[in-house]
């Protein structure tokens, strides 16, 4: 142990060691929890003592609620100091510690729901576990015996309990309750946000110094902001609900009067079910009798064939191996079985494979981005605020005075519409997607969809239709592929209602659609367990089809080429099926005509061979233009499947990829390599084949632990844990695919992978938008605050009251930025086209600052000098108000934002000319000299910030050098460098840069720079 523990120290992590007796790695540990055992020696060396394993469970599971705990608890006392310091202000009234009492209140209280909570949750225990396929059906039945089930309840009673049920819902849960309930938790989330105290605090402070209306002004714009940002979150989440309502199955019970059709969420353990061909079986059983049964378990496996049941135990045999189980989310195909239920609900296989232990993802969404903006921005606002009132003390302004106005400044220049802009910028993505047929389930995702630099695809039910078709044809002497068809299209039985019982079958009949069928009083002989052939007698003669070493044992003059085909068939992934003929006597004819057993004994001899076909899984149509689009955009893509190595790599190389045998990595292989071999493989390889559930999540976590972006792309069960650990989990709507549905953010509807490249587009389109109205946010706040500054310096006090701060932010600000963030993003040079470019909003942010300052200062110090103090205010807020709005239409000019701008615009000409109201907000009516001074500082400004990229592209680019030999360039999705001269890997589809032959790159939030000399 102690060496795993300094292994691990080594690559950087943080290590906890539980133990009773490992004293050399509880000392070296990083945190040591000494496990108390009956008469040892206390672990003295550990941190903590725990009496057993339940106390440190309990230890783990608090440390989430004592973070957020302490988080808050600094929060409001650091709140509360700040108002108890604004009491010892001259002219403040009200003295005492109420602030601070009541900050260290509520930090008790919440800290004691949090702790509250953490202790009452419910210590997880395991579940005794039964290997049921290595159990007969008799020793099952023993551990799980029937349930006893009420009788069968008549029409009447069923009829009148549904109407009681239907009467009750009302009034138990009624949907203004539900509705409310979920507004109440949205909108706490909302106020969760960072931004929120400094608001709350800004709004107590206007209060403590004597100005209500400003405390009112500015609660109203964070309770508003909040309300519309939940209202918004509530709406789109309700919506999703119904389009991701899950279908449960029904299951077919099998009782002591006949059969009885229950909900699949119904069914108990013990229970006997019986599942027929198209039926999703409703839960893990153990069969019992098992006639013909074939299902399809692709969903959970990922196996692309059939797979034979029988009541036989299977004991030792792997997930896929296991002939007498059934499992819930697969499909019947063929037969029919009698088993018993042994696993439900959450205990499937299917559901075990949703939780299987995965990292915890990476921090994805608008709100984590826009975070990381708001600590940076909210220091320099706090700052701007406290260099307002230094220098309004400092030109001996009174101390009340100094204080409010740099609370006033500080408050306003807080970016107060980032959530909101994060909310209604996600969700017009997630409705823009839907109308193409991605349904978003968790909004929060879509950025990270513009972020992505690889895709890990499931093959079989996503990149595939999961349907077998005849993908070749080997004929025998003198045969043509045409008669090859048409003797296996006589083999195969006819539809059983409006599908096949047999998947070759149904493959067989549609590659020979347009052949003639046989005559009317053909006999037919379909698969059976046991019989590995079908065949039919249409006169005199005698049609086969079947495995080729059933069919090939019966044929006469064989040559031995055929089976060296049937090989070389097989290695390359398909399956393969003979095709013989026989042509019968007259006798021999009426003799097959007794029964089965008759015409079988003729199959057994005397044929002859016509040829060999082939069967793969079906591509889906886009699929390959899907793969090349996205290697056109060098996003990097992966291959993993639990088919056999041949055959992944076979349908790989059909879908377009240039696969080696050193890029197949199987099962096994992944298995046995270290975590350094496994980060190279995952660099090196494309198909990744017999991999279980746990290797998909593995496969997917090497992948982020390098540093990518990884999406992973599923329809089934065994997808559904590597889907739920990708940064972005992308499930693919079809048949059994509740579990990936669940455990996705983003749904492709209908089966239709190829709205993946609208996905991955509007999650670029989406930052592009959100950049432009961050920077509105950001950059008009950086304008107010250093003209706020300069008017201190000159005259020691804000030239723009409270009310008016607040009144741009609402003009210019809020409505702005929120319609620039619904609205098509321009291409420019500073649009990003991976993810965040934090130094393009930095550097669109100071160019907004600087000419909005410039215009508010120009216009005041020219109103100063021809109109009264009050006026030039006025003018000053105008020329502000205008700059930047002009500039809000500099980044787009879709209707939405120009009529917002105009409306904006109109709506503060309305105010500042409307007696009464222009006095509250400390304004006086412009005449036009006034407006025109406002308004021509506003239009230089403007023009002067339009012009600024254009001017710094010129600076740039004279101050550029020539490029080194070591100059690279790098890719805007992969992070991947290369040379103009260089691949990388041999391969354009590269996504990890080689060690050896390129500079590593150092990844930040924003962009990729190299890390070169």
């Amino acid at each position: 142990m102690l060496d795993v523990v300094l292994a691990l120290q080594r690559e950087g992590r943080t290590v906890a060691v539980i133990s009773s007796a490992a004293p050399q790695a509880l000392s070296l540990a990083d945190v040591a929890v000494g496990l108390l055992t009956g008469g040892g020696r206390p672990p003295w060396r550990a941190d903590l003592l725990a009496a057993d394993l339940a106390a440190v469970w309990r230890i783990m599971h608090a440390l989430p609620a004592a973070r957020r705990a302490s988080e808050r608890g600094v929060q409001l006392a650091t709140s509360a100091s700040m108002l108890g310091a604004l009491l010892m202000v001259p002219g403040v009234r009200g003295r005492g510690p109420g602030p601070v009492t009541a900050g260290a209140a509520a930090g008790l209280t919440t800290g004691l729901l949090l702790a509250r909570g953490a202790l009452n949750d419910a210590i997880p225990t395991p579940a005794t576990v039964y290997e049921w396929h290595a159990m007969s059906a008799e020793e099952v039945r023993q551990v799980l015996p029937q349930p006893h089930r009420a009788p069968k309840p008549s029409k009447s009673a069923v009829a009148s309990a549904a109407s009681a049920s239907v009467s009750m819902i009302p009034r138990l849960t009624g949907p203004p309750l539900r509705l409310a309930g979920d507004l109440v938790g949205a909108l706490r989330q909302e106020l969760s946000d960072p931004l929120t105290p400094i608001l709350a605090v800004g709004s107590a402070a206007s209060a403590l110094l004597g100005s209500p209306i400003d405390a009112i002004l500015v609660g109203s714009v964070l309770a508003g902001n909040s309300m519309l940002a939940a209202s918004q979150q509530v709406r789109a989440e309700r919506l999703l609900g119904r389009l991701l309502a899950v279908q449960v199955p029904p299951a077919r019970l099998v009782t002591d009067d006949g059969y009885r059709t229950v909900d699949a969420a119904d069914v108990r353990p013990g229970d006997l079910i019986e599942v027929r061909p198209g039926e999703v079986v409703p839960a893990d059983a153990r069969i019992v009798e098992a006639t013909d049964a074939e299902l399809d378990e692709s969903s959970l496996t990922g196996e692309s064939l059939p797979v034979p049941k029988s009541a036989n135990a299977t004991p030792g045999a792997g997930l896929g191996e296991r002939s007498c189980m059934l499992h819930a989310t697969t499909t019947m195909v063929a037969g029919t079985a009698v088993a018993i239920v042994t696993e439900v609900g959450d205990s499937t296989q299917a559901s075990r494979a949703v939780h299987v232990q995965s990292a915890e993802k990476s921090a994805v969404g608008l709100q984590t981005q826009l975070r990381e903006l708001t600590d940076k921005a909210l220091p320099l606002s706090l700052a701007g605020g406290a260099l307002v009132s230094g220098l309004s003390i400092l030109r001996l302004a009174p101390l009340h005075r100094a204080v409010a106005s740099g609370v006033a400044v500080a408050v306003a220049a807080v970016p107060e519409g980032m959530p909101l802009v994060a909310t209604l910028a996600q969700q017009t993505a997630a409705r823009r997607l839907t109308r193409a047929g991605v349904l978003v389930r968790s909004p929060r995702s879509v950025e990270a969809l513009g972020r992505v630099d690889v895709v890990c695809f499931d093959k079989t039910g996503t990149l595939s239709e999961n349907r077998l078709r005849v993908a070749q044809a080997h004929c025998g002497d003198g045969v043509t592929e045409h008669q090859v068809l048409m003797c296996a299209a006589r083999a195969t039985p006819p539809k059983n209602g409006k599908r096949h019982d047999h998947a070759t079958d149904g493959a067989v009949a549609e590659a020979a659609s347009d052949l003639p069928p046989p005559g009317a009083d053909a006999m037919y002989l379909p698969f059976r367990s046991g019989r590995p052939f079908s065949a039919s007698l249409d006169g005199g003669e005698l049609s086969v089809k079947g495995a080729p070493e059933t069919v090939l044992a019966a044929c006469t003059g064989l040559d031995p080429g055929v089976k060296r085909a049937v090989h070389q068939m097989a290695q390359a992934g398909l399956r393969v099926i003979a095709v013989a003929r026989r042509a019968l006597t007259e006798r021999q004819a009426q003799t097959a005509r007794r029964g089965d057993d008759a015409l079988v004994g003729l199959c057994g001899k005397g044929l002859q061979f016509v040829g060999l076909l082939g069967l793969a899984d079906t591509p889906r149509p886009e699929s390959a233009s899907l793969l090349a689009a996205l290697r056109r955009q060098q996003v990097g893509v992966r291959l993993i499947t639990g088919d056999h190595p041949v055959t992944a790599a076979a349908i790989a190389t059909e879908l377009g990829l240039a696969v080696t045998a050193e890029q197949v990595i199987s099962g096994a292989d992944w298995e046995a390599l270290s975590r350094r071999g496994q980060e190279r493989a995952v660099r090196d390889g494309l198909v990744f084949a017999r991999m279980t559930p746990e290797h998909k999540v593995q496969v997917v976590q090497t992948l982020e632990r390098t540093g990518l972006v990884c999406a992973m792309v599923g329809d089934g069960a065994n997808d559904a844990a590597a889907i739920r650990a990708a940064t972005v989990g992308i499930g693919v709507a079809s048949r059994g695919s509740d579990p990936a549905r669940t455990a996705a953010d983003v749904m492709l509807l209908d089966g239709r992978i190829g709205s993946l490249l609208d996905a991955l587009d509007e999650g670029d389109q989406l930052w592009r938008r959100v950049q432009a109205a961050v920077s509105v946010l950001l950059g008009g706040n950086a304008g107010e605050v250093a003209f706020s500054i300069i008017g201190c310096a000159l005259t020691g006090h804000s030239p723009l009251n409270t009310r008016q701060l607040l009144l741009v932010n609402m003009m210019t600000d809020a409505l702005p930025a929120a319609a620039l963030a619904v609205s098509p993003a321009r291409r420019n040079g500073d649009a990003v086209g991976h993810g965040p470019n934090h130094a393009a909003i930095w550097r669109t942010v100071a160019v907004r600052g600087t000419a909005t300052a410039a215009a508010a200062t120009s216009a005041w110090m020219l109103a100063g000098f021809t109109l009264t103090p009050r006026r030039a205010s006025t003018v000053a807020l105008v020329a502000l108000v205008t700059t930047q709005l002009g500039q809000t239409l500099l980044d787009s000019r879709s209707p939405l934002v120009v009529g917002t701008a105009v409306g904006s615009l109109a709506t503060l000409g309305a105010l500042i000319s409307t007696p009464g109201v222009s006095q509250l907000l400390g304004c006086t009516p412009l005449g036009p000299l006034g407006w025109a001074q406002a308004l021509g500082t506003a239009g230089v400004a403007t023009t002067a910030a339009g012009c600024a990229p254009w001017l710094l592209g010129r600076v740039q680019s004279s101050m550029a050098t020539t490029p080194s030999r070591q100059s690279t360039a790098y890719s805007s999705r992969s992070g991947m460098a290369m040379t103009p001269e260089t691949t990388v890997n041999g391969s354009d589809d590269g996504v990890i840069p080689d060690e050896a032959t390129t500079p590593p790159t150092v990844r930040t939030a924003g962009h990729e720079e190299p890390n070169t000399p």
